[in-house]
């Protein structure tokens, strides 16, 4: 498979400089989820999928807004649009376009644009991991330091008990931004739990490529083409470098995760 890497990074650049320009008339409502969705995801979401077809017709496309389209076989771009769309409705700078491309199962690239930041995230399969033209290599430990920044998606800090896990916990709002800034380390890990592929598969290629792996709390891998057919995460999961991982999974003990029937999050430390 041929990939243009350069290509699909001005795809998501042109596409987070036209999000900037469309949230001035930004108009909002809810999903049946109670989930924000905007003018801007929308019209963004199909640019996103105009400009990748002038250059790979006949692969299929998976958006959050209009779903799959093209065929099953064919590789697959997966695209959230915004991905952090609240953050955008409340002016918090973490949200951005993610585009991931998979094919037979495989992570081969992705591109993660931020650009109330202007950061550039992107990897190629094999290739390693970038922002901004730096390579990104994550680093590993085998302990959590009591100022180690731990992040947590949103369901994950509510559900999970995280008294005896030591660390600053950290929800941005954006998965795509966790992941990404969890392969430069300026997340030492992420906890994630029910989380949509086509959110994911852009910022986790990245990860990956930095030397994170990505696993349920029992240690299985989370499998690409598995989160293909089943849209989300089906359990609570790390993105981490290995021997960080690890320990994060000990503490956070696989076999009895939850804080109790309440989901009321308890000694979480965030500060």
């Amino acid at each position: 498979m041929e990939i243009d890497i350069e290509f699909i990074k001005g795809v998501a650049v042109e596409a987070g400089g036209l999000a900037l320009q469309l949230r001035r008339a930004m108009q909002t409502e809810f999903k049946a989820d109670s989930s924000y969705v905007t003018t801007v995801d929308r019209e963004v979401e199909r640019f996103v999928q105009e400009r990748l077809e002038t250059r790979y017709p006949g692969y299929a496309f998976w958006g959050e807004e209009y779903g799959w389209q093209g065929s099953k076989t064919a590789p697959l771009w997966a695209v959230d649009p915004i991905d952090g769309t609240t953050n955008m409705v409340f002016n918090l700078p973490f949200w951005g376009v993610s585009i991931g491309l998979v094919d037979q199962g495989t992570l081969c690239a992705g591109a993660v644009y931020l650009p109330c930041t202007g950061e550039l995230f992107w990897a190629v399969r094999g290739q390693g991991a970038y922002c901004n033209g730096t390579v990104l290599r994550a680093t590993d430990r085998t302990a959590c330091h009591p100022e180690d920044t731990l992040g947590f998606t949103s369901r994950a800090v509510k559900m999970l008990n995280t008294v005896g896990l030591q660390g600053r916990i950290r929800c941005l709002g954006s998965i795509a931004a966790d992941l990404v800034y969890t392969a430069r380390g300026t997340l030492c890990c992420l906890i994630g739990w029910n989380e949509g592929f086509y959110d994911m598969a852009a910022g986790l290629c990245v990860a990956q490529e930095a030397g994170c792996i990505a696993t349920y709390l029992t240690g299985e891998p989370l499998d690409p083409g598995e989160l293909l057919k089943q849209r989300v995460t089906r359990a609570p999961f790390i993105v981490a470098p290995p021997e960080f991982a690890a320990h994060v999974r000990s503490v956070l003990n696989p076999d009895n995760p939850l804080i109790g029937e309440e989901g009321n999050a308890a000694g979480t430390g965030a500060a």
